[in-house]
């Protein structure tokens, strides 16, 4: 299963389906757990909230790279408030530049949408990124960057992930958020 934010929506694609809900049309988001320990975001709706409600269980979820933990369910519930935050009907138009100096950090998430990232590997020794669930190893040395284009296009947050857990292993990161 994939998710993505298109147009104001919640689309969740499946080897044989596609589905779209107004993030507009949510009551509530939280992570849960059933009895077999599977972690899941619960999705309430305004309407008939308790009797449809949406489980997304986060290892069925392919393209963000999550893992079946609790962690990784509230990092999908932060990333699709974030998502539903910034889905109003007017362009998003503030834009916050962020950077970030990584040295021994696991796997970690950007979470934000981003008009623009850049990574920099400033140690003496690799890093690595995933830029939607692809690992990229950065040499020392080397820079990546990705640009959506546009006045309002911007890549969705849960796209960028890096690990500089490796002795010697520095990035320096810079992005501009929406």
């Amino acid at each position: 299963m994939e998710l993505y934010n298109i147009n104001n929506q919640l689309r969740i694609n499946t080897s044989n389906s596609e589905e779209f809900y107004k993030f507009e049309t949510f009551k509530s988001f939280s992570p849960e757990v059933d009895a077999r320990n599977n972690w899941y975001v619960l999705i309430n709706f305004i309407a008939n909230d308790k009797n449809n409600s949406l489980r997304l269980y986060v290892k069925d979820v392919t393209n963000l790279g999550f893992t079946n933990s609790q962690v990784s369910a509230i990092q999908l519930v932060r990333l699709i408030s974030q998502w539903a935050s910034t889905s109003a009907s007017t362009p998003v138009s503030v834009k916050s530049p962020f950077i970030i100096r990584s040295t021994g950090a696991a796997l970690t998430l950007i979470p934000a949408n981003v008009a623009s990232i850049s990574f920099s590997s400033t140690g003496t020794a690799n890093a690595t990124i995933l830029v939607n669930g692809t690992t990229v190893i950065v040499k020392p040395g080397e820079t990546v960057s990705y640009d959506a284009g546009g006045i309002n296009n911007y890549m969705p947050g849960g796209v960028f992930y890096y690990n500089t857990s490796a002795v010697g292993c520095e990035l320096l990161i810079a992005y501009v958020a929406l």
